[in-house]
This record gives C-alpha cells, sequence and structure tokens, in this order.
C-alpha cells in the first residue's frame, strides 16, 4: 500500500485504465449487495467525464462526473479498501467540483449510499427528501447536493 505517490489522472472511456475501474466497482459498489457490474449499462460513460486515483499502475480510487443541465451527477464513487480514509475520495470529489464550477453549473448532485453520507456532508453535500431504496439496488440511499452559490 501506498509504496507510489497517489497520481490522479483522466479515464478514457474503454481504455485500458478504463477496464481498470470495472473489478474496483464491482467490489467496492456491486458485490456487496449480491449484484455484478457486469450487469450495469455502462455505455453512456464514453460521454463522461472519468478521474481516478492511481498507485504506480494500481487504480485505487475513482468516479464519474456526468453532464446535467444545472447540476453535474458524481456517480460511481469507487475507493479501494486499504486506501480509504487517506483522501482519495476527496480530492475526486474536489477536482469534480472544479470542473463543475468552471462550466458554470449550480452544483454537483448524487445518490449516496447512507453508510457514505458523513463523507459527503462533510465535503458540504446536503441531503435532500426521505431515504430510499432504488429499484436495482437493495441498499438504503439519499439524495445529496452540493450547492455553489
Amino acid at each position: 500500500m501506498k509504496e507510489h505517490a497517489i497520481q490522479y489522472r483522466v479515464i478514457l472511456y474503454d481504455s485500458e485504465d478504463y477496464q481498470k475501474t470495472l473489478p474496483l466497482r464491482d467490489v467496492t459498489l456491486r458485490q456487496p449487495w449480491g449484484q455484478s457490474i457486469a450487469d450495469d449499462d455502462l455505455s453512456s460513460e464514453a460521454d463522461d467525464y472519468i478521474y481516478g486515483a492511481f498507485d504506480g499502475d494500481r487504480l485505487i480510487g475513482m468516479s464519474v462526473l456526468q453532464e446535467g443541465e444545472s447540476f453535474d451527477r458524481l456517480r460511481y464513487m469507487a475507493v479501494d479498501e486499504q486506501y480509504r480514509h487517506c483522501g482519495i475520495g476527496s480530492v475526486i470529489a474536489r477536482h469534480f467540483e472544479a470542473i463543475a464550477r468552471q462550466k458554470g453549473k449550480a452544483g454537483i448532485r448524487l445518490m449516496a449510499r447512507t453508510s457514505v453520507i458523513d463523507f459527503y456532508e462533510a465535503l458540504g453535500y446536503v441531503a435532500e427528501g426521505e431515504r430510499f431504496y432504488p429499484d436495482h439496488i437493495a441498499v438504503e440511499h439519499q439524495y445529496m447536493r452540493l450547492y455553489f452559490s
């Protein structure tokens, strides 16, 4: 763990680096609920901004920023369990915030598992509406937004 300085970079859809996102997302976001990332239709990510954290050649964190009208959408935040609480998710989220601000967006929205609400609140996100269970995931979630105003 942490043998190299963590490097952050854009990940191009369907590239070698992109292929590394699939097992990370599968282990972090799908397998705990008995699902597989292979069941997700990720074809729209060809139009999204994907950003990752690397320790050498190893992908250790990533997320997707999806274009929206007023608010961009942060999706698929995943950080390798061995690298959690090291600031990787925060760096990725702040990078997305800078991009959305440059584009003149009102903020960023997301759908968070309830287990990570505190993480997003620490970044300035606020909960919106009631907690819920999405149709495709049997895990409680919360809509959240970061407002730039």
